[in-house]
């Protein structure tokens, strides 16, 4: 079963545009920014070149640990049932070969995700 804003969040998705994502606690954002970020990444020609910005810190850490994890997930799990995670592993699986192809190694350096909090 499809969430309510599905369409929403698929748009989202769409490289060629930039958003900005509010919603209470619990609602997905997190998922989402996750997806977008992977999303992204095959795209470019060095993983800095994706920028995530979040609020807090600890926002900041687990975006980086999501990413992190879909990746790794997708390098050593099969393919999940689920419909949220089989999109999460696939995006994930083309972060997988782009860095194969541009020797990324973001498996082995993490910290060339670049999440970032806002700095007031």
């Amino acid at each position: 079963m499809q969430p309510q804003d599905h369409q929403a969040r698929e748009r989202a998705l769409d490289p060629t545009t930039s958003f900005a994502v509010t919603a209470p606690a619990g609602s997905g954002k997190t998922g989402l920014l996750t997806q977008r970020v992977l999303k992204l990444l095959p795209l470019c020609e060095n993983p800095e070149e994706v920028v995530c910005i979040t609020f807090t810190r600890k926002a900041a850490a687990e975006m980086q640990e999501r990413i992190a994890q879909a990746i790794q997930n997708a390098a050593t799990t099969p393919r999940p049932e689920s419909e949220h995670d089989q999109k999460t592993w696939d995006l994930a699986q083309a972060v997988i070969e782009r860095d194969k192809e541009k020797n990324w190694q973001l498996l082995k350096n993490t910290g060339r995700l670049r999440v970032q909090t806002l700095s007031l």
